[in-house]
């Protein structure tokens, strides 16, 4: 029997399915991508707090209109790779060479290409009082080092080491953090000839570089080095993480472009306010993001064998998280003068909109639980629909409501994406047999077998 000669520590053996699904087993790993998510939440919210109170609020929303920008081109990154190490390394573990030199490979062949589409997108739809050397700073760091980052965490998701996959995930944050602190003591106490905003987005981008540098050399000390996969496996991680790279370009649309939207039609102000409240409601999501993210190798293990495997595996945790999401959204909408007030006085107007954005987590839940159900049996694609057609419906709502209503008009547009997808996924779910299986092709891991 020929067997991959690393990775000893990284996987002690395959789980088996009833000791992946045992509660204090999948709670422990929720609690330590939960503490990676928090800390990483903490460090944002910081950064947030720095960054609101030196530059304003304007130019906050045109840094956030930047980041939107940059994270919708960046959906493409890799071509979904970075889920697809996580499907094929739950399932077969010594995989992970093929599997990681695949990654990288993707990464490097896609990104110079969305890096100059960003370009071309900052330059055709110029955001107001924005100089370009920010916006190039922003795609780097985004686009080029942010990207590297996050998919080295996913290579630890699929051997279930959620502590490391948590720690990657909040490295970016700490270097940004401490970027951050030098940025407000600069500013502070020395002249500078360049724009705050430009001094932060270069800052920024150092921050990511030095993220992206930490995340490879940890994953060649802990897992080992890439293998340099086959033309055969590049074009199969194409096909079957395209699906993905588009999902990513409709949860851009339905979560990122009404920010854009609203500093290109209404202003940087409304623009500003808005994403204060919306950051609000997304760190509130992050407990629910945690437990979906430790049980997404899981699902992938079970996914194998068709839809009724990963249906009946998430149907249990539809009423915690659904009762969680009630009660975070009731906490935003009575704590929400006191999140305004950690802002400064430019912020005032956030109160209004973090309540009208509280209630977004229970709004999410069902759409995302049947969204994990679906991509992890094998139905990526299916899913993808639905959240493009939630992402088009989005837009197009902005595109006559923010006219009408301003920042109302987002709001209510997105919770009106959220039920479109929602009632697409359950449509499609309910349409699917039971017993539909992938169809699975070999992979590189082949090599390592007998």
């Amino acid at each position: 029997m020929v067997t991959c000669p690393f990775i000893s520590n990284a996987w002690k053996g395959k789980r088996t399915n009833r000791a992946m699904w045992q509660p204090g087993r999948l709670a422990g790993d929720t609690a330590r991508m939960g503490l990676g998510l928090g800390l990483r939440a903490l460090g944002q919210a910081l950064i947030f707090i720095i960054f609101a109170r030196t530059l304003g609020v304007e130019d906050y929303g045109a840094f956030t209109a930047l980041i939107a920008l940059a994270c919708f081109v960046g959906c493409f990154a890799g071509f979904g790779g970075h889920v697809l190490i996580v499907r094929d390394v739950a399932r077969e573990p010594s995989s992970f060479p093929q599997a990681w030199g695949a990654t990288l490979a993707l990464l490097g062949l896609s990104t110079p290409l969305l890096m100059l589409v960003y370009l071309v997108l900052a330059w055709t739809l110029p955001i107001p009082s924005v100089p370009y050397s920010a916006v190039v700073a922003v795609g780097l760091g985004e686009l080029i080092f942010g990207t590297t980052a996050n998919a080295a965490s996913y290579a630890y998701r699929g051997f279930q080491r959620m502590g490391r996959a948590a720690r990657l995930q909040s490295t970016p944050v700490f270097f940004r953090l401490v970027a951050a602190a030098g940025f407000l003591l600069w500013s502070t106490t020395q002249p500078s000839v360049e724009p705050p905003l430009v001094l932060w987005s270069y800052c920024y981008a150092g921050a990511s570089l030095v993220a992206a540098m930490y995340a490879l050399r940890l994953i060649q000390q802990d897992l080992g080095k890439p293998s340099m996969p086959a033309r055969s496996l590049l074009q199969k991680w194409f096909f079957d993480g395209l699906p993905f790279s588009i999902w990513g370009v409709g949860e851009s649309l339905y979560g990122d472009a009404d920010k854009f939207m609203l500093a290109r039609m209404d202003s940087l102000t409304h623009a500003g306010s808005y994403a204060a409240g919306y950051r609000f409601s997304g760190m509130a999501f992050l407990p629910l993001h945690a437990l979906l993210n430790a049980a997404a190798p899981r699902l992938f293990h079970i996914g194998i064998r068709g839809l009724q495997g990963t249906r009946r595996a998430v149907l249990p945790l539809a009423p915690w998280t659904l009762g969680y999401a009630l009660a975070v959204g009731s906490a935003l909408f009575l704590g929400a003068p006191w999140m305004a007030r950690l802002l400064g006085g430019d912020y005032s107007h956030t109160i209004v909109t973090t309540r009208w954005l509280a209630w977004l987590p229970l709004a999410t839940t069902p759409r995302l639980l049947m969204q994990y159900a679906l991509a992890t049996s094998g139905r990526q694609g299916t899913a993808m629909v639905a959240v493009v057609l939630g992402g088009g419906l989005n837009i197009l709502l902005n595109c006559y409501w923010i006219p009408v209503w301003g920042w109302q008009g987002a709001a209510l547009a997105t919770y009106a994406a959220e039920a479109g997808m929602a009632v697409t996924m359950l449509v499609l779910l309910l349409n699917i047999p039971a017993n539909a299986t992938e169809r699975i092709q070999p992979t590189g891991a082949d090599q390592c077998l007998p």
